[in-house]
């Protein structure tokens, strides 16, 4: 039986955000909230947790002194290329007891799925 890795030194809604972050360089706790879909407090609580533990950096902007940019890390860069490294792992072992046109219907669910949720959201905000 699968089991999930118990020794991961960041919980599932820190490493959504560093992943949101580093796809997103200089970012502010603004956009990282739209992105997230939650609110500006809740980011700010985490990225300051996730700065003093050394996995993202706040620097200056020259253009605009109250401005934050928020950046990833080189240990944040490290850690999410190996979660990266072995989500990928994962989803080959979960995938290869699916014949391929079964891999095709889930991703084709999964996708009809997401944009529902999506959707969704939308209607919320």
């Amino acid at each position: 039986m699968f089991k999930p890795p118990t020794d991961l030194p960041l919980s599932p809604p820190q490493a959504a955000l560093l992943r949101w972050v580093a796809k997103s360089p200089g970012c502010g706790v603004r956009d990282i909230a739209r992105g997230l879909n939650v609110t500006p407090p809740t980011v700010s609580v985490g990225v300051h947790r996730l700065v003093d533990n050394g996995w993202l950096e706040q620097r200056s902007d020259p253009n605009d002194r109250r401005a934050r940019p928020i950046y990833p890390t080189e240990k944040g860069q490290k850690f999410l290329s190996a979660w990266t490294q072995h989500r990928d792992q994962m989803l080959g072992i979960f995938l290869s007891g699916l014949e391929s046109d079964e891999q095709e219907t889930l991703i084709d669910l999964l996708e009809r799925a997401i944009n529902a949720l999506e959707k969704a959201q939308e209607k919320k905000q």
